[in-house]
This record gives structure tokens, C-alpha cells and sequence, in this order.
């Protein structure tokens, strides 16, 4: 939907200059008479809805982002009083922007989740738990749960960053070993074997191959790898592993049921949770809950016909519902779904140091044994 900026006189006859998404312009000036806002300029933003940065918050500064605001809202200030003080507070130069843009936005008549969406350097599921915060009433308490959940991945990553420092440093080692073998050692002992008369080793043939293989094949591959990632990166999509299925889905089971125990413990019912959290699920699969759940089945029931959610989330849930304390069994979900992306993340990060040491290992000693092999030649052949 386009955006408009629209200069005029409020009802208070203050000149004010506004950012609204309209259809077309009729459609905005419609709604602006409604309001009792008299335009004098109408004309299409530079700044599209949607226009995303080059880069990214990072998760430190999102993290920051979704601490200060909370505090500061339960402070009893409103969401463009919060946002000016942040923006005169914070040293963050990266922060400072976002705020006075958002500032700006939400004076416009948007709302902040809308604001963070068009300034395009949030997480969708961080908008998606603040858009369900003020559809609910509960924004300061998703903030803060949104600000908990960014710190657990915070300190995740910093432990496993420290977990493949050694690895790395080891792998980058041996690749500068192997190179040097390759372009330096190995050229000059095969034609010293060759000029001698000698034949050289089937290793050392074989790694001779390989080394024409790679200059040959080196600049087709580094091409390849940055259409490939120009695509996904233009089209909004993300490269991950198959092996790492199931600490995303985890991922997405914790955050997505975390929400629903605030919504819910917040006195929204359940149908409408499920309908204010849809933008946090990527699989789109929480609308067809909040349909089947309306049509009258349980829960439990309708994860069991939605039929991608693991057997002990539904029984949890099930219980939760015989019980009477389904919030309580939600939040239970959503930590065992967190400790369990966690481990398996610190499982993965413990296995790669020795992985990639003894794959490392491995071609170091294929590549030495290419280069003694011919050296123990010459000796024959000198005798």
C-alpha cells in the first residue's frame, strides 16, 4: 500500500505534516475529513512502507531497544513521549535514528508495530510479538518477554563463538598449509621426480589432480556462491542447514507459546491469541488453529489436525486443558522447546572443534604424504 505525506491543520488548527498508507489518494483525504484534519499538500513519500536498510539491528541493539522501551512504558509515558526520550538519551548513533524515525512515524497516526515494520531493521518475529502487545494491551510485558528471549540467544551465540574460536583459528592454519604445499612444495619436487626419470606416486598424481580441479574450478564456484547469495538475500530468503531443522522449529515452538501464555494470562482468549501471534509464525499455521479452535474443537485437538507440532507439545497441552492451567502448561512448552535449542546448539558447537580438527588433520597428512612420497623416489633412484 502506498504511503502519503499529507501537510494540513488538525482540529485544533495546528499545522502538522502526517505519513499515512492509503489505496489511493481519495481514499486518504476521505479518511482525513473524517478526522477533522484539513490537508493542504498531498503527495507520495520517498520513504516507502516496507523500504528495508541495507543491514540489520543487531541483536545487542534490538535487545536494548525492546529493554528501555519496556521500562520506560511502564512508567505510565506514551509511546511517542518514550520514543523522544529515548531518542535524546540513547549514545547508540544506529539506535538514535531508529528512534526519531520511529518518533515520527507513530505521530503520524501509526501504530509502533507498523512504524518497526516500515523501518525494516527488526526481526519480523519481534514485530510480530509487539504487534500482538498492542493489539492485546500487554506491550510492555511482550517487550520485555521479546527482550529475555533475545538475551538467551545473545548469550547462546557468545558461547558458541567461544566454543569454535580454537577450531576456526586450527582450520585456518592448516588451509594456509595446504595452499603453501600445493603452490610452492609440490610443483618443484614433481618436476625434480620427472627430470630424474622417476614416476611419481598415485597420492601424489591424486593430489596433483585436485590441485587443477580447484584452479579450475575456484572462480566458476565463488561466482555461483554470490548469485546464489545475491538471490536469496534479494528475494528475502535465508540459507540454513537441514541439520539445524529442528533447533529452528524449537525456536519457533518456544517463542510462539510463550505468546500465547502472556496473551492469554492477560485475559485475551484464546482465538484471538492465537490470531494476534499469527505474524510470529512463519509457517503460517496459527490462523487454521484459530479457525478450528472457533468451530469448536479443543486445542490439543487442533494441533493434532494441524498435524506439524510433536507429540508431547499435544499432550502438554492436553493436560493443561483438563487441568484448567493452560497458560502455565504453555509457558512449560516454551522453555522445554528453549532448553532444548540450546542444547542441541551446544551439542553442535562441542562436536565441531574435534570435527573440524581431525578433518583438518586428515587433509594435512594426505597432502604430506603427496609431498614425502616423492622425496623417498629421489632417494631410490639415487641409489
Amino acid at each position: 500500500m502506498p504511503l502519503f505525506k499529507v501537510k494540513g491543520y488538525d482540529a485544533k488548527g495546528v499545522m502538522k505534516t502526517l505519513r499515512r498508507d492509503a489505496a489511493t489518494e481519495e481514499e486518504l483525504l476521505r479518511a482525513m475529513q473524517l478526522e477533522g484534519f484539513v490537508p493542504v499538500s498531498v503527495k507520495a513519500d520517498e520513504k516507502k512502507a516496507g523500504a528495508k536498510r541495507a543491514k540489520q539491528l543487531s541483536l545487542d541493539s534490538q535487545n536494548l531497544f525492546c529493554t528501555m522501551l519496556s521500562a520506560f512504558l511502564r512508567s505510565g509515558l506514551s509511546i511517542t513521549e518514550v520514543l523522544g526520550l529515548l531518542h535524546r538519551q540513547t549514545r547508540d548513533k544506529s539506535l538514535k535514528e531508529i528512534f526519531s524515525e520511529l518518533s515520527a512515524s507513530v505521530e503520524s497516526g501509526r501504530s509502533l508495530a507498523q512504524s518497526m515494520r516500515a523501518a525494516g531493521v527488526f526481526r519480523q518475529s519481534i514485530v510480530g510479538m509487539v504487534e500482538a502487545g498492542e493489539r492485546s494491551s500487554s506491550l510492555p510485558d511482550v517487550l520485555e518477554k521479546a527482550s529475555s528471549l533475545l538475551q538467551g540467544e545473545i548469550t547462546l551465540r557468545r558461547r558458541l563463538q567461544s566454543a569454535l574460536i580454537y577450531p576456526l583459528l586450527m582450520m585456518a592454519v592448516g588451509a594456509f598449509v595446504v595452499i603453501f604445499l600445493l603452490t610452492y612444495v609440490v610443483p618443484q619436487l614433481t618436476s625434480i621426480v620427472t627430470d630424474a626419470g622417476g614416476t611419481l606416486p598415485l597420492v601424489t598424481r591424486m593430489l596433483l589432480w585436485v590441485s587443477s580441479a580447484v584452479k579450475v574450478g575456484i572462480l566458476p564456484v565463488i561466482l555461483i556462491s554470490c548469485l546464489s547469495y545475491r538471490h536469496f538475500k534479494k528475494r528475502g530468503k535465508s540459507l540454513s542447514l537441514p541439520l539445524f531443522k529442528d533447533i529452528r522449529d524449537n525456536l519457533s515452538v518456544s517463542l510462539i507459546f510463550s505468546q500465547l501464555a502472556t496473551l492469554i494470562k492477560a485475559g485475551v482468549p484464546l482465538v484471538q491469541a492465537l490470531e494476534m501471534s499469527a505474524p510470529m509464525d512463519r509457517a503460517g499455521r496459527l490462523p487454521f488453529l484459530a479457525e478450528e479452535v472457533r468451530k469448536g474443537y479443543r486445542f490439543s485437538q487442533s494441533l493434532e489436525r494441524q498435524g506439524t507440532f510433536p507429540e508431547d507439545v499435544i499432550a502438554i497441552v492436553r493436560i493443561g486443558e483438563v487441568g484448567g492451567n493452560l497458560p502455565d502448561c504453555l509457558e512449560r512448552i516454551a522453555k522445554n522447546s528453549w532448553e532444548f535449542a540450546q542444547n542441541s546448539m551446544q551439542k553442535w558447537s562441542t562436536l565441531a572443534e574435534p570435527l573440524i580438527i581431525i578433518v583438518m588433520g586428515a587433509m594435512v597428512g594426505f597432502v604430506v604424504l603427496a609431498v614425502l612420497l616423492p622425496i623417498f623416489n629421489l632417494s631410490d633412484l639415487a641409489r
